[in-house]
């Protein structure tokens, strides 16, 4: 089990609306500000395959099972369930990412936690917490298979620009960004990021959203 869950602070959420092809976060009575995945989409040049292929509808319900079921085990609530052929594959990846990660972290500040960045962007952390004495952004993913670091690089630019996000809002300093990958065949890989590299992360994000509003 998880050593500790204390909610840092008073975390916000935002209601998400979708137009068209792009998600947006209603974070006051008149703002809506992009979320970071449909800005990473509209402005993914170099990987087209990673983020503009078509979603395949059993995949996507997968993930948001396996996200709910890992929601309610962080924070300790009543066990999501669901009697779909779905939510047995989900349970089974999210019993990967316990197993094999969240039942050794420090301690969780919160999870599903919604970001703002100076109502530019917005979006969802999928976990905050303090990982071997760091204070780390997780990011949880379902996958058929392996995916490379050069296929991941989406991924990360997604946690790097909820790093600034986070440090901005709450005036933190995120140490490291981690993505976790659970695969359908039982195979669970964990992959981090240094400061330095996330450094380096976070000028290539400011990169595409400067691309993104100058509609390139």
């Amino acid at each position: 089990m998880i050593q500790s869950f204390k909610e840092k602070y008073d975390y916000k959420t935002y209601h998400v609306n979708k137009v068209n092809d792009m998600r947006y976060y209603c974070v006051s009575a008149d703002v809506n500000v992009p979320s970071v995945t449909s800005i990473l989409k509209k402005t993914n040049t170099n990987f087209p395959n990673i983020l503009k292929q078509p979603y395949n509808t059993d995949s996507i319900e997968i993930g948001n099972f396996m996200h709910k079921y890992l929601e309610h085990y962080v924070s300790k609530e009543q066990h999501f369930y669901d009697e779909s052929e779905n939510y047995g594959i989900a349970k089974k990846l999210a019993q990967l990412v316990i197993e094999n990660f969240i039942n050794n972290i420090d301690e969780a500040w919160g999870t599903e936690v919604s970001v703002l960045y100076k109502n530019v962007y917005a979006g969802t952390i999928d976990l905050i917490g303090m990982i071997d004495d760091k204070l780390c952004i997780v990011d949880y993913k379902s996958s058929y298979r392996h995916k490379s670091k050069n296929e991941m690089e989406e991924y990360f630019l997604q946690l790097a620009a909820y790093a600034i996000a986070h440090d901005w809002q709450y005036k933190t300093n995120i140490d490291s960004i981690i993505v976790l990958l659970a695969i359908r065949n039982g195979q669970f890989e964990k992959t981090s990021i240094s400061q330095d590299d996330l450094e380096s992360y976070k000028l290539k994000w400011l990169s595409r959203l400067e691309k993104f509003h100058k509609g390139i």
